[in-house]
């Protein structure tokens, strides 16, 4: 009787984290097509729709030495759906301007800095596509869920951040015209491999 015990015991074990290490995981991750109407504080990425000037509603901060602000995020909806056999998780990403926290100096009016602010916009959108391809290959479990996504949500806004903060620094704010030409292209090229 004790043996028989002794060998059910790890059987019933084994069986069971088998289980819980087979089930199947279905990961549909896409970009929102999110749309907001004319009179909303929030303006959803479109490559048909490009930023106005008329969208930096914000109020200018005082002393600050460059002449506009973009004020652009991404962000997801997710949900999980385990049934015991397989797990499935729905993550839509999104991008997105909000015309509060944006503004511009009154004498700035220009085409050219408004491209500099578009392509703020644009590396947001980049980021957003990094996303999805992490969230792509991540090993998720009805465990980790939830932990696994903030974390590489975390990961991405951060290294978004830093190219802002770099394509600001190279640019000088748009000041040097010969690098703001360069990032143009390099902007330009890579939202147009998206589509």
């Amino acid at each position: 009787m004790i043996r028989t015990k002794i060998f059910i015991l790890p059987l019933f074990i084994f069986l069971f984290s088998f289980k819980c290490f087979s089930q199947k995981v279905n990961v549909h991750v896409f970009m929102e097509n999110k749309t907001a109407p004319a009179n909303s504080d929030t303006v959803y990425y479109n490559s048909n729709r490009r930023l106005m000037w008329s969208d930096f509603r914000g109020t200018v901060p005082a002393g600050v030495p460059w002449g506009a602000m973009t004020a652009s995020g991404f962000s997801f909806d997710s949900e999980m759906h385990d049934d015991g056999t397989t797990i499935n998780i729905t993550v839509g990403i999104f991008t997105f301007f909000t015309k509060h926290d944006s503004w511009k100096k009154p004498e700035i009016n220009s085409a050219y800095h408004l491209e500099h602010e578009q392509h703020h916009f644009d590396i947001t959108r980049l980021y957003s596509e990094k996303l999805m391809n992490e969230i792509k290959k991540a090993a998720f479990t009805n465990k980790n869920y939830k932990k696994l996504l903030n974390s590489l949500f975390n990961k991405v806004y951060d290294e978004s951040i830093a190219l802002q903060r770099r394509y600001d620094l190279e640019t000088r704010n748009s000041m040097d015209s010969v690098k703001q030409l360069e990032w143009n292209k390099k902007i330009s090229d890579e939202i147009n491999n998206l589509q």
